[in-house]
């Protein structure tokens, strides 16, 4: 098992557009053999930041994601929402070594 965090900037004017954009993602996500979790939430200390908490079951549940349909559509469209990169950080709990 391992959790995937997600920051995605987006332009202030589009938020509102990425927001109904990202539904379809979220939903069939959600629905899928080997998600455990899948959620956005906005960063309320950075305006137009949102965070993508994602929490799968292993790499092959997630290479069988990145090829649906709803993932695919995201990829796609994804670029004319942003305001800078996408950024990804992987978690990996039973890793963690430092308590």
């Amino acid at each position: 098992m391992f959790k995937l965090i997600v920051t995605v900037p987006v332009r202030s004017e589009k938020a509102e557009a990425f927001e109904e954009m990202v539904k379809p993602l979220i939903e069939n996500s959600r629905k899928e053999s080997g998600n455990i979790s899948y959620d956005i939430y906005p960063d309320v200390l950075h305006p137009n930041w949102y965070l993508i908490l994602e929490t799968w079951e292993s790499d092959d549940a997630l290479q069988i994601h990145n090829r649906t349909a709803h993932y695919l559509a995201f990829a796609e469209s994804i670029n004319e929402y942003l305001d800078g990169k996408l950024t990804l950080h992987r978690i990996e709990p039973e890793k963690l070594r430092l308590f």
